[in-house]
């Protein structure tokens, strides 16, 4: 409010004005915490997500398998994704162990999903590139 009791020509944030009796709000008005974040370009969460559903999509288009189960690939895919989102909390040893598991299973969604791991634009924890890249000389 300016000393006019006129709207000011402020953009963002928040405006109240007053005018003839009235008294009006708009703007970014947020009754609770706002978290906002920011990026720089760089790797996000979002598109290392957005890759795994590319791998659980694979899974899907498939054909059926007597001996690999579709539901068993996708619980695998899962459980590395969520280890590998803990970020330098997860544990490399269990991602190792689920990518052989994998690579017995299912050779073309372990090598999709070693490729996603080995992204450097995706920004996977340094632990688990690795284990993903010895995954790979063993596979």
């Amino acid at each position: 409010m300016n000393g006019n009791d006129e709207p000011s020509a402020r953009k963002g944030g928040v405006n109240i004005s007053h005018i003839g009796g009235n008294v009006s709000a708009g703007g970014d008005i947020v009754g609770g915490d706002k978290i906002t974040s920011y990026s720089s370009g760089g790797p996000t969460m979002e598109q290392l997500t957005l890759q795994f559903e590319r791998i659980l999509r694979q899974i899907d288009a498939r054909p059926a398998q007597k001996d690999v189960d579709k539901d068993e690939l996708k619980e695998l895919v899962e459980k590395i994704q969520q280890e590998v989102q803990k970020g330098t909390k997860g544990n490399p040893t269990k991602v190792e162990r689920w990518l052989r598991f994998l690579a017995s299973m299912a050779d073309d969604i372990f090598e999709v999903t070693v490729a996603t791991l080995t992204n450097p634009v995706l920004g996977v924890g340094k632990a688990f590139q690795l284990i993903a890249k010895k995954a790979r000389q063993e596979g």
